[in-house]
């Protein structure tokens, strides 16, 4: 009895490796719990340079390291603070005794409801040209008034604050806070982008920190693709980490990785370099005034030792006496022109006189007429035998009325 009991003993008390420790470990874990599925956040993952992806699986209040092999596919492209759903084996990693998931499968949690709506969502923006780069509209350089939305408590609003103090503090900012998060925050941001735009910001700012799918979903909701579709202002979405995307940033005009790095692009000239630029150009136009008053300085001395500008005196008197010449010769022409047109017109006044067909009466002719016809120039009144012809006189001057008289008395005489 006392031999096995020192036997017994001495088996209980020896020490075995810490590799020996870490494969019954390993062993245990695989023999009483097996394949686990395993809901939680996606924390930490990085994909190595070999296409194996590591990550940190975490609740509330534990976590757990995974890893997920390049041979094993995937559906989606993991990120940090996304839900999911693993499933695989536990195992103990030897080198640093600890225990992980060989992760067979990753699933989203959300992918049969939120990744579908996402989806579905994101195809119908991009057939409404929603996305296209013609729509978007370039940043301003320098602007001075910067509105944001987002939280008006929590760490985005004040990193976006600081951050423009420090760079722009001559920037004026318009906030318009609304909930990011829940069921009443898509209302809440579109409704504060609309409210931005009755002022007069040159650039908008539109995000929130980071967060699970869920906790991000109010950029990926119709009202806020619309409200930033339809905004006036170019606007920067910045949501979420480097790694998320959301409509919103597919629909806004940039796309900024953080909202810290949003206040940097609206800032990148920053107070010294602002400075530096207005004392550039203030030198720039103080030069260019100067040379211009010189330039200006020089053609007026020209013209003032000008000989133009020092005989103008007497050139003014020429310009007089040349004037009061034009006029005389003017005056002579005009005269010597009226009595060339007279002379003319009483020219005319006898060609017409001669031309006039009554003329001829008034030198004692007259136009007679027997019976039916007239008589012409050959014929004579001797000529008609018949003393009781009758001869009317049609046009006569008072010449001829004393002719055909006399011819009258003649012809009484040989009917007597």
């Amino acid at each position: 009895m006392g031999s096995s009991k020192a036997a017994t003993s001495k088996t209980e008390n020896k020490a075995i490796t810490v590799s020996s420790l870490t494969q019954a470990i390993g062993l245990l874990l695989r023999e009483e719990i097996g394949v686990v599925r395993v809901t939680g956040e996606i924390s930490g993952y990085t994909t190595a340079a070999s296409g194996h992806r590591y990550f940190t699986l975490k609740d509330e209040s534990s976590q757990i390291d995974c890893v997920m092999w390049a041979s094993r596919s995937l559906s989606f492209r993991p990120k940090n603070g996304m839900q999911v759903v693993v499933q695989g084996r536990l195992t103990v990693y030897a080198p640093r005794g600890r225990y992980q998931i060989d992760c067979d499968r990753l699933t989203a949690a959300g992918e049969g409801d939120l990744y579908l709506a996402f989806a579905a969502l994101k195809e119908e923006l991009a057939q409404r040209g929603y996305f296209e780069p013609d729509h978007k509209r370039d940043i301003p350089a320098l602007p001075l008034k910067i509105g944001v939305v987002t939280s008006s408590t929590g760490a985005v609003i004040q990193d976006i604050l600081s951050t423009l103090k420090r760079r722009s503090p001559h920037c004026q900012i318009y906030l318009a806070p609304a909930t990011v998060q829940g069921e009443t925050a898509p209302e809440e941001i579109a409704l504060a982008i609309a409210s931005l735009q009755n002022t007069d910001a040159d650039v908008l700012i539109v995000g929130r920190g980071g967060g699970s799918i869920e906790d991000l979903w109010a950029f990926n909701t119709l009202p806020v693709a619309e409200a930033i579709y339809h905004s006036r202002i170019p606007i920067i979405s910045a949501v979420g980490h480097e790694t998320d995307f959301t409509i919103a940033d597919f629909v806004a005009d940039l796309r900024a990785a953080t909202p810290t790095a949003a206040a940097e692009i609206v800032s990148q000239c920053d107070r010294d370099t602002l400075l530096q630029q207005i004392s550039f150009w203030k030198n720039r136009l103080a030069q260019s005034v100067q040379t211009e008053i010189q330039n200006y300085r020089q053609r007026l001395n020209t013209l003032t030792n000008s000989y133009a500008l020092q005989n103008l005196g007497d050139r003014l008197h020429d310009r007089i006496q040349q004037l009061d010449e034009a006029e005389q010769s003017m005056q002579k022409s005009l005269l010597r022109y009226l009595r060339q047109s007279a002379t003319k017109l009483e020219r005319t006044k006898a060609h017409l006189q001669s031309l006039y067909p009554l003329s001829p009466l008034r030198r004692g002719f007259a136009l007679l007429q027997v019976g039916d016809r007239y008589l012409n120039e050959n014929e004579s009144l001797s000529e008609f035998t018949d003393p009781f012809a009758k001869v009317e006189i049609v046009r006569r001057s008072e010449v001829a009325q004393v002719k055909i008289e006399k011819v009258y008395e003649r012809s009484d005489q040989v009917a007597e």
